[in-house]
């Protein structure tokens, strides 16, 4: 027991020492946010997508809904019977 009490000794008196602040004089500043704001330049609600863009995710789109008619025909002949 004696042995435990005083490797709980040794161990507490360094985590003590680093729990400390640290001097003044040896912060260092640091520049991150200061210069520059968080948020984007174009705030989405402001947003406007350009021609190129909106063309892009119309061709998109459009693949996909061509897949989903495809699978909505093929499931609904194999429910009929002709």
């Amino acid at each position: 027991m004696a042995a435990l009490r005083r490797v709980l000794m040794r161990t507490a008196l360094p985590l003590a020492e680093a729990a400390k602040p640290a001097a003044p004089s040896q912060l260092v500043a640091r520049t991150f946010g200061t210069t520059k704001a968080a948020s984007p330049e174009t705030p989405l609600m402001h947003y406007t997508a350009t021609q190129q863009a909106t063309s892009s995710i119309n061709h998109r789109i459009f693949y996909v809904n061509v897949v989903a008619m495809v699978l909505v025909y093929d499931l609904g002949s194999s429910m009929l019977d002709f």
